[in-house]
């Protein structure tokens, strides 16, 4: 499958993806036997449920159908990127907010290289996590690494 044909699909699926509340994080893919498997990583605010995706994957797969885009058989994946996902760009920080995160800074803030707290805002140079010591603004040139927090809770079953 060469650019073009990978750019035509991409604008395809973008094109629904917006129109369910979704956006594509990314698009790869491979040869597996006589045919190509495209695997679409999607996210949305409030997070991807199975559902979501299996709406996504038979309307992805429809448009492909009828755009006769794709020459070749081919398999269809549309998945979450996952709970351990790192927030890279502005936008992974947009659809995290309101969620809990855990940030590692290049620099020390307030005596520390970790903060840990909900995501409370995106400025266009900065984040605003509410910590338990209160609101902590963080440049965004200040972030080595970030992930939403993966709390596992006990509940009586």
């Amino acid at each position: 499958m060469d650019d073009a044909q990978l750019d035509a699909i991409r604008k395809l699926s973008e094109q629904i993806l917006t129109e369910q509340s979704a956006e594509l994080v990314e698009l790869t893919q491979r040869r597996h036997g006589g045919g190509v498997v495209l695997r679409f990583l999607v996210d949305k605010v409030g997070g991807v449920t199975i559902q979501d995706c299996a709406r996504l994957n038979q309307l992805i797969g429809q448009a492909l159908d009828a755009s006769n885009v794709i020459e070749d058989s081919y398999t269809l994946e549309v998945a979450s990127p996952g709970l351990d996902r790192p927030l890279v760009s502005k936008r992974d920080f947009e659809r995290a907010v309101g969620e809990q995160v855990e940030i590692e800074l290049l620099e020390s803030l307030r005596g520390s290289k970790q903060v840990k707290g909900q995501l409370l805002a995106v400025q266009p140079e900065a984040i605003v996590v509410t910590t338990r010591a209160g609101n902590v603004t963080v440049p965004l040139t200040q972030i080595r690494s970030a992930v939403k927090a993966i709390n596992f809770r006990s509940e009586n079953l």
